[in-house]
């Protein structure tokens, strides 16, 4: 298994490394069956530590030291590192009934957080702090914020085995989107969802089969879609396969792309 941690990324856990002061006050939040998030901001607020417990995930109990981004009016990011990348686990917004937190987990909604005042009394910041101290001298956070190639390919090959799937219904013929996954760098991996590049032809011919049912017969004459990431975006067909190369920073993506397969 490759791992792979950027530059960028190692400098951002050495800084976390150094000693923690943490301000006198901290907060527990609830966000009901179990779920709470323990929140102590640092003495100059520019970073807090987070533990969020009762999740059926592998965050669970792990205390980060998240770096704070100050968004103005009150209101702010909390951020770790998680797979190789920034990842805000927690907001603090202003809405018309006052402050509001929400809690961020990989692959689900945004979960809303109530401040728990008996919970906020009872909590220690010292055991906080030893906690974080003990997992980052173990390498739990480091271990997290690794990115993990394989466990990345593996979620974007099915993501786009399952647009595949919405685009076969639609057009009642098999599609199959594939990629050159040993092209694709780590960087490309951690900073792109590759799905919404690659997984693009196939949405677009989904979109033309479900308005025309004329469509169909043409994609009945596809084999499937070959993609890459190049230096420019160009969809062409060459026996039976579209054959896309695709740019990050390319705009318009889908209307190139239906736009050449409108007049194939």
């Amino acid at each position: 298994m490759k791992q792979y941690l950027s530059l960028a990324a190692l400098a951002l856990l050495s800084f976390q490394a150094a000693a923690v002061e943490l301000a006198k006050h901290s907060q527990v939040f609830d966000a009901g069956q179990g779920v709470s998030l323990a929140l102590a901001p640092t003495a100059d607020g520019s970073q807090a530590l987070v533990q969020v417990s009762g999740i059926n995930h592998p965050l669970d109990e792990v205390v980060f030291l998240t770096q704070v981004r100050e968004l103005g009016n009150e209101q702010r990011d909390y951020s770790i590192l998680l797979d190789g990348r920034a990842y805000n686990l927690l907001n603090k917004r202003r809405a018309w009934s006052g402050e509001s937190f929400q809690l961020n987990l990989p692959d689900t909604q945004g979960v809303e957080l109530g401040y728990n005042e008996e919970k906020t009394k009872a909590l220690k910041q010292s055991d906080l702090l030893a906690l974080y101290q003990r997992q980052e001298s173990a390498g739990v956070q480091a271990r997290l914020a690794t990115f993990d190639r394989e466990k990345r390919v593996a979620q974007y090959s099915s993501r786009l085995h399952q647009m595949d799937s919405e685009a076969s219904e639609a057009c009642d013929t098999p599609l199959v989107t594939r990629v050159d996954w040993s092209a694709v760098t780590d960087e490309q991996l951690i900073s792109l969802s590759v799905p919404s590049f690659c997984g693009e032809v196939v949405s677009q011919m989904a979109n033309l089969c479900g308005r025309a049912d004329t469509y169909k017969a043409e994609a009945r004459t596809i084999k499937g879609v070959d993609c890459q990431f190049g230096d420019a975006m160009k969809l062409h067909e060459k026996d039976g396969t579209l054959r896309f190369s695709t740019r990050q920073d390319e705009a318009n993506q889908g209307d190139f792309i239906n736009a050449i397969l409108r007049n194939r």
